[in-house]
């Protein structure tokens, strides 16, 4: 394994002993919140009432807060279960899943007991978003990392984080968009190679690769909606960030 391989799983691994101790108490907080709330704010969709529905990748999961744990969705996205819901979503519009689909549970129900459940590290992340989200709209805005509130703290250690893409791909950027659309992320045709990927719905982050050539290294910017910190704080960001990295090094 190389230098930055290793450098992110100890980045991930430092943060995971610190949200395996916040796990429980995240999940305390939540219940002391309205149900109808965190769906609104965080875009979420009421399952019933102490459970409910999120998008996370490629994923959807579903939350139950009773029982305090986090379960996968065995399937893409619900149309692969319940044919006529839409579910896509881009940083410009928000097509919510079909709340007539929603009610038919019969599916859910049938399968409940056999879902698997999610790894505690993505869990806390999605904890981190649910109890931040405030419901404020996608300022269809793109903004660097250090321009988040209090993003300058950690900005100098974003180029380390995207250093593992950059090699990577440096010249391989059809595979690029290949792995981010393979991850539920969408191409952006404002640039060659460029695509967004959806941790949340209302988290997109963009990432545009230059390749490498006579002159130049490879490089890759990553930039966030102005919204960003309205659903995460600046230090998950930069660990949303890699864990984003890590799935495109699959």
């Amino acid at each position: 394994m190389d230098n930055h391989n290793s450098k992110i799983n100890e980045d991930l691994n430092r943060n995971y002993e610190i949200f395996e101790k916040n796990y429980e108490i995240s999940f305390s907080e939540l219940l002391n919140k309205n149900i109808a709330d965190i769906a609104n704010k965080s875009g979420a969709e009421i399952y019933d009432k102490d459970k409910f529905l999120l998008s996370f990748f490629e994923k959807y999961v579903l939350i139950d807060l009773i029982n305090r744990k986090i379960f996968i969705i065995p399937a893409k996205n619900l149309d692969d279960m319940m044919p006529g819901t839409n579910i896509k979503t881009d940083i410009y519009s928000e097509k919510s899943i079909s709340k007539k689909s929603i009610a038919k549970k019969q599916f859910y129900n049938f399968n409940l007991k056999k879902l698997e459940e999610l790894d505690l590290f993505s869990s806390a992340i999605i904890l981190h978003f649910i109890l931040t989200a405030d419901g404020t709209p996608l300022a269809k805005e793109w903004i660097l990392y250090r321009e988040l509130p209090d993003g300058l703290f950690y900005a100098s250690t974003i180029p380390g984080v995207l250093k593992p893409i950059e090699k990577k791909y440096e010249n391989s950027g059809e595979k690029f968009i290949e792995n981010i659309l393979k991850f539920g992320g969408e191409k952006n045709l404002n640039f060659k190679f460029a695509g967004v990927i959806y941790p949340f719905k209302r988290f997109p982050i963009l990432l545009i690769l230059d390749e490498k050539d006579d002159e130049f290294e490879a490089n890759v910017r990553v930039l966030f909606d102005r919204s960003a910190s309205h659903y995460l704080k600046p230090d998950i960001i930069k660990t949303i960030l890699v864990y984003t990295v890590r799935k495109l090094l699959i």
